[in-house]
């Protein structure tokens, strides 16, 4: 749908801020006499921002422009007496853009009411609260649907009025929409307005009606009998909303008619209203599954929706994109295309499933044992084809994708080498607890085992090497169960799966016609919308009793399921003081130029920098939020954890997968609302110190934990167990002396300052010599001055890196570059193989980054010459994939050349055969594959070079010569107690 490209980006404030009489009816001189007034009142907080395309010309064809039709009456639901004629009235959805009912809906020949409806594209969804049926609770759709008061806007494909957007939320939903309506809609002559689009909520608070209103009474006065349900909450999640808002005096003033057919007259909450008693506001809304990619209600399909209900003016508003057509039109209906048959083969049911489930792009090689497969892909619109130059970056691919978007990823690959070729991917993900299916395909069932060619036992390989599911496909029946088992498997858990599906099986007809998938969410059917109250509670009153101890030795340690949530973590670790630590994956999920940045940890098995290794030594509590391992946290040398910990986790599985350590807490739920509950329970900040940080609470409002705390009852029983946390056999010191069982450690006194600094708000005060333009770490190793420094690219690639770009780092010495030296402070999301170390993942990586982000951002990888050559080939399918997408991709190569494998000449005293060629051309090797670049090998050619490569599309290297002898140091983690070789 398009829309007129001029836009008034005008701020508008909440409710009740502004004369809601405007001097005139003419667009522009309202909007100016409002940013007048705007400017007049100072009016610079607690604003909404919104971009609003102007009305479609006058020429416009009027069978685009949205017809409002109104059925029934709401006064007939209110008071429980319809008419029972009008009420059996079928209307069709074909040809309906949005609408709504205000009563019970149900489907034709039902005569019993099913609860809230939400009608789109094509169907109406209604949400069944009627007892004693089936569908009790649950969510139906069709084309047709019986109502007793509805609103609709048609024809399907309407140009609205306006379309109004908001990136910045935080508002309720009632002061959000009258503020929109007011403030705008109003001073352009509207007086009211049926409205529907997508929203994204902060937090969600829905409701249903319960009984068909049939015995004449008034909903309002048994709202026990007719709302029973008690309010659904959610959070971070998005819905497609549809409603109708209006100023019923100004509508009746004006002979506008018909609106209370659809609005409640003065109700409020639940029942609709708002916070305006002039205005009228009614909303219903479905929410949408995770797995959904839609970005407009005309893409939302059936298989999407989850719930329906009447939203609760309560919620609040994340971001929005609303279409609105101003009343009263008249309607006009018409029909839209029938849907196509569902008879398919086994490979096109496979790849609808999977497109279901959210897949976007399926990565792979090609060959005989796969061509229904990857033809089934080629012809699916839902998926894009990415033919990879081998199968090994295939999976690596995948592994990144399912990192970056935390959907299901997708590699396929033929029999025999095909299949092998996918191993490392595959156990890359698996290690970083990506959600990832990997197909292959078998030779025909009647030949496998004795086959000549390309015939290997492909899930006894897979399984070998510790793939929770690994199996072979046997039969068509076999194919949907156990899709759905090892797709939802690999959701819940996190995990990576495989199934390896014979040729005739791919090729053979599914038993099972096209349906939605029922594995496509699994992951939303064990996800927690939020732990106890009381949990978050005793969170805050352990961190508050370990402050007024004055033991509140914290360490926040982040991993990359805490996306998002970055200013609330910056926020925690303000009010407790406490410093920020932060794997590779979760790099720039916090502002990394915040004094309370202490840096990346967990790279090489190192534990970061002096600072971060300092506070890992002392910590006392270590407050884990969205990391898959903690163990450099929590154990000393010998495995053995020595240190408590509080944990926060988006779902209950992740809590499953990560269940090796103790902890004092758990706290699942979406992590940033969870630590908006747990910075509100803590209170304001004290400026005078951490000691008395439940400022703003009044005492009996403040949950007490006993005299000890759990921390310190951890501390205790670690102490009276003799176990001496820097003895490599601690498992004996039961036998040690009295003296040895101890186990009182005495600070040195550098990590007593620090500590001390952190407590009494030094850091609030940078010291002179740190710069924060860059990294807020400054590298002491200077190197030759023939050579570019990598710590200056990386500061002057963080400096114009954008908040949609991604930094995908490839493993070696580049890796320790990019975690000491780059600054991301604006949110950029980094991938990395994290664990399993492969070289070339950068790369495939970034190819992914730049698929994903389009045109709205750009993929930038940093690697080493050693890395860069296992997957350079990929070039080839990045200019494929680039050349056939209608998008602009953005795929910068920051190449650090030092003609040697550096961490392993660097990192193993006397390793040998680490030398690598030093004179290839990598500009020309870019240009061979479509793309540009540059070679630098000065400082002073560096900040035109990097402009260079940060204006380009498509494939750019910039190749940069680096000194062969400069050393990427990092402060290791040294329990002198114990004698372990470093790796590296």
């Amino acid at each position: 749908m398009s829309v007129h490209r001029a836009c008034c980006d005008i701020k508008v404030p909440r409710l009740g801020s502004l004369n809601k009489n405007p001097t005139s009816a003419e667009e522009g001189a309202s909007l100016e006499e409002f940013r007048a007034h705007c400017t007049e009142q100072g009016l610079e907080c607690d604003t909404i921002h919104y971009s609003v395309p102007r009305r479609p010309s006058k020429g416009q064809s009027e069978a685009k422009k949205g017809q409002v039709t109104f059925f029934g009456d709401v006064d007939w639901v209110i008071q429980g007496n319809p008419d029972q004629e009008k009420v059996q009235r079928i209307i069709d959805m074909a040809d309906i853009r949005y609408g709504f009912e205000a009563g019970t809906t149900a489907p034709p020949g039902d005569d019993a009411g099913h609860g809230e409806m939400v009608a789109f594209n094509g169907n109406g969804f209604v949400k069944s609260t009627r007892t004693g049926s089936a569908e009790y609770y649950k969510t139906v759709y069709g084309t047709y649907i019986r109502c007793e008061a509805a609103g609709f806007v048609s024809p399907a494909d309407a140009q609205p009025d306006f379309v109004a957007s908001t990136q910045h939320g935080g508002m309720t939903w009632t002061a959000a929409l009258n503020d929109m309506f007011t403030n705008v809609e109003e001073r352009c002559g509207a007086v009211g307005a049926a409205f529907g689009g997508m929203v994204h909520f902060e937090k969600l608070v829905g409701v249903a009606i319960a009984l068909p209103t049939m015995s004449k009474e008034n909903i309002f006065e048994a709202k026990e009998k007719y709302y029973p349900f008690a309010p659904h909450v959610e959070h971070n999640v998005r819905c497609v909303v549809v409603g109708f808002i209006a100023d019923m005096a100004a509508a009746a003033t004006k002979g506008v008619s018909g609106l209370d057919k659809v609005l409640y007259k003065g109700a409020s909450g639940a029942a609709g209203g708002g916070a305006d008693n002039s205005l009228a506001l009614h909303t219903h809304l479905v929410t949408l599954r995770r797995s959904c990619v839609a970005q407009r209600p005309q893409d939302v399909r059936p298989q999407d929706v989850k719930e329906v209900y009447h939203l609760d003016s309560s919620s609040i508003v994340a971001d929005f994109t609303l279409e609105h057509e101003t009343l009263p039109p008249t309607s006009s209906l018409r029909s839209i295309p029938a849907p196509a048959p569902a008879k398919c083969n086994c490979s096109e049911w496979v790849v609808n499933a999977l497109a279901d489930a959210g897949v976007t792009h399926i990565f792979g090689g090609h060959g005989g044992a796969l061509v229904p497969m990857v033809n089934a892909i080629c012809k699916n619109p839902r998926v894009k084809w990415i033919y990879t130059r081998n199968e090994a970056n295939a999976s690596l691919m995948a592994a990144a994708y399912a990192k970056l978007t935390g959907r299901l990823a997708v590699c396929v690959a033929t029999s025999g080498p095909g299949a092998s070729n996918l191993t490392t991917g595959l156990l890359d993900a698996l290690q970083d607890q990506c959600p990832m299916i990997a197909i292959t395909g078998l030779k025909p069932r009647a030949g496998i085992g004795y086959s000549e060619f390309q015939d290997l036992q492909q899930s006894r390989m897979f399984a070998a090497g510790g793939l929770p599911m690994s199996l072979d496909v046997h039969s068509a029946d076999a194919l949907v169960p156990l899709l759905r088992d090892g797709v939802a498997k690999a959701l819940t858990l996190r995990t990576t799966v495989h199934l390896g599906v014979p040729v005739d099986v791919q090729a053979a007809e599914s038993p099972v016609p096209l349906k939605p998938f029922c594995a496509a969410d699994v992951r939303d059917d064990v996800e927690h919308g939020a732990s106890h109250s009381f949990a978050i509670k005793n969170v805050a009153s352990e961190l508050r009793a370990a402050a007024e101890r004055g033991a509140g030795r914290c360490v926040i340690a982040c991993g990359h399921r805490a996306v998002g949530a970055g200013e609330e973590i910056l926020k925690l670790a303000e009010r407790i003081h406490a410093p920020v630590l932060t794997r590779l994956d979760a790099k720039g999920v916090v502002n990394e130029a915040h004094p309370l940045a202490f840096g990346v940890i967990g790279v090489h098995g190192k534990s970061g920098l002096e600072k971060a290794t300092k506070v890992i030594e002392s910590a006392q509590l270590i407050i884990s939020i969205g990391s898959h391992d903690d163990t450099l946290l929590l154990c000393n040398r010998a495995g053995l954890q020595i240190r408590p910990m509080i944990k926060f986790e988006p779902d209950a599985m992740c809590l499953q997968i990560n269940s090796r350590y103790r902890a004092l807490y758990d706290i699942v739920g979406e992590i940033k609302y969870t630590l908006g509950r747990l910075l509100k329970e803590l209170g304001e900040p004290n400026p005078a110190g951490l000691s008395s940080i439940s400022v703003g609470l009044s005492s009996e409002n403040i949950p007490r934990l006993p005299s000890v705390s759990l921390m310190e009852s951890w501390s205790r029983e670690l102490a009276y167990s003799g176990m001496d946390v820097t003895a490599p056999d601690a498992a004996t010191l039961h036998l040690a002396t009295p003296m040895a069982q101890q186990a009182k450690l005495e600070l040195p006194e550098e990590t007593k300052e620090l500590w001390r600094n952190l407590h009494t708000g030094q850091w609030r005060a940078p010291e002179e010599d740190v710069c924060y333009v860059g990294s807020r770490f400054q590298c002491t190793s200077m190197g030759s001055s023939d050579y570019c420094h990598p710590a200056i690219v990386m500061e002057e690639m963080s400096s114009r890196m954008d908040s949609n770009d991604v930094l995908c780092v490839d493993v070696g010495d580049v890796t320790l570059w990019a975690s000491l030296s780059a600054c991301l402070s604006k949110g950029q999301r980094t991938l990395s193989s994290e664990r399993l170390g492969t070289m070339g993942y950068g790369l495939c990586a970034g190819l992914v980054a730049s698929l994903v982000r389009g045109s709205t951002g750009r993929a930038v990888v940093v690697a080493g010459d050693g890395g860069i050559q296992m997957t350079i080939n990929e070039l080839g399918t990045a200019k494929q994939v680039f050349e056939e997408s209608s998008d602009e991709h953005s795929l910068v190569i920051i190449l650090l050349d030092n003609s040697k494998l550096g961490r392993v000449v660097f990192g193993f005293e006397g390793a040998e055969g680490c030398d690598l060629v030093s004179n290839i051309d990598f500009v020309m090797l870019a240009k061979a594959y479509g793309g540009d670049g540059l070679q630098v090998s000065s400082c002073e050619q560096l900040e035109g070079a990097m402009d260079a490569a940060f204006k380009s599309k498509g494939i750019f290297m910039l190749h940069v010569l680096t000194d062969p002898e400069l050393k990427a140091d990092m402060a290791t983690f040294q329990d002198k107690s114990i004698t372990m070789m470093n790796s590296g």
